[in-house]
């Protein structure tokens, strides 16, 4: 990816900072300027927080606001986008909430400016809580989830009808650059039941009538909790889509993005199958069936 984007934010001088190759942050202290695109009141900072191989990173630009960067590419969402999306349909869902968002075409990225949603991340405050904690969250997770899946779709497509950022749904490419999203879809109801079989060793799951909303990255590390243990944000929309209903209650028992941290005392899965419990109460149902490689997605 050029240029790298671990340099997609860049400070100017002590008060200027670029961002991508066409906007310009700058401290004031005066009122703000008549031509400025977006504003917002926060303390000093400018730090690099978390770069995610050669496709993210995510800059403190003050003790309040992220700025998050993602390599972008043709047919593919912005996460902004999802975000409102989520926010305008199921307003109960608590979101991050968005300053400003714009895709860099010359660059290949998009670009989302949040303000920071205040707690932890269910991850790290996981050893603190109760089981009575634990299990409210994941019950309320599961509510959302609910919620969202109401939300339905003819198509296998994001909110905007775009392509999905799902690499356990999408073929294999060896040659594909490994900064380039590669988003599948939009797919027809046909098309995704004639495309799911070259993914499979074995027989497909029911896909039904429709799509349904869902996040479809609900990992610890995206969840964030009060002081009291409510859920007050959930972050990442990137891979938030129209799914069929049975990965609503898979994705979660197959990807390590729902492990916990590996700490003493605590069984890495537990999230995972906490969440699992309370979608099936729900009436999510995990399916089962064996991706290309031989890969056991899931065994009942």
């Amino acid at each position: 990816m050029i240029p790298p984007i671990g340099t997609s934010v860049r400070r100017l001088t002590t008060d200027r900072w670029r961002l991508g190759s066409s906007k310009v942050c700058e401290r004031v202290t005066t009122l703000t300027p008549s031509n400025a695109i977006a504003s917002w009141e926060d303390k000093n900072g400018t730090d690099l927080v978390h770069e995610g191989g050669t496709s993210a990173a995510v800059w403190n630009i003050g003790p309040n606001i992220f700025c998050k960067v993602k390599a972008w590419c043709e047919g593919l969402e912005s996460e902004g986008d999802a975000i409102q999306f989520v926010g305008r349909k199921v307003p109960s869902v608590p979101l991050p909430q968005i300053i400003y968002s714009w895709i860099d075409y010359e660059w290949n990225r998009s670009f989302l400016i949040l303000r920071r949603v205040d707690g932890q991340t269910l991850r790290d405050c996981w050893p603190r809580l109760s089981l009575s904690q634990k299990t409210q969250i994941a019950s309320q997770i599961a509510r959302y989830c609910c919620e969202l899946a109401k939300i339905t779709s003819l198509a296998f497509e994001s909110a905007t009808h775009c392509g999905v950022l799902e690499p356990f749904l999408t073929p294999r490419d060896r040659s594909h650059p490994s900064w380039k999203p590669r988003p599948l879809g939009p797919l027809s109801l046909t098309d995704f039941t004639s495309h799911l079989p070259r993914k499979s060793t074995t027989d497909c799951p029911d896909i039904g009538s429709c799509f349904h909303y869902y996040h479809a990255d609900l990992g610890p590390g995206n969840i964030i909790i009060s002081e009291r243990g409510n859920v007050e944000g959930i972050l990442d929309w990137e891979s938030a889509g129209f799914y069929p209903r049975f990965w609503i209650a898979t994705k979660p028992a197959i990807s390590a993005g729902f492990y916990l941290n590996p700490v003493e005392g605590t069984k890495r899965e537990a999230w995972r199958d906490l969440l699992g419990s309370m979608l099936q109460e729900e009436g999510f149902e995990p399916a089962g069936f064996t991706i290309e490689g031989g890969q056991t997605l899931y065994k009942v």
